[in-house]
């Protein structure tokens, strides 16, 4: 399985909680290559909704958010 299915899979099975999901996209977009970002990005779009397209996309402009441990917002 590739990077960018196995994150897929991740987030549609955490989708039900903001915060995990939060999480995970964070993960996803520090553990996938710039030649993956934009279709995580629309499948984001397409799966989740433009809400966490637009948070994904935020991650990708700064990577360093994707290691902050301030999953709580």
């Amino acid at each position: 399985m590739k990077t960018l299915e196995y994150h897929e899979t991740i987030l549609k099975k955490v989708s039900f909680d903001k915060r995990l999901l939060r999480m995970e996209l964070k993960k996803a977009v520090r553990n996938t290559t710039s030649f993956e970002q934009p279709a995580l990005l629309e499948w984001c779009g397409e799966h989740l909704g433009e809400e966490y397209k637009k948070m994904a996309a935020e991650f990708m402009e700064n990577k360093s958010c994707a290691f902050e441990d301030n999953d709580n917002q």
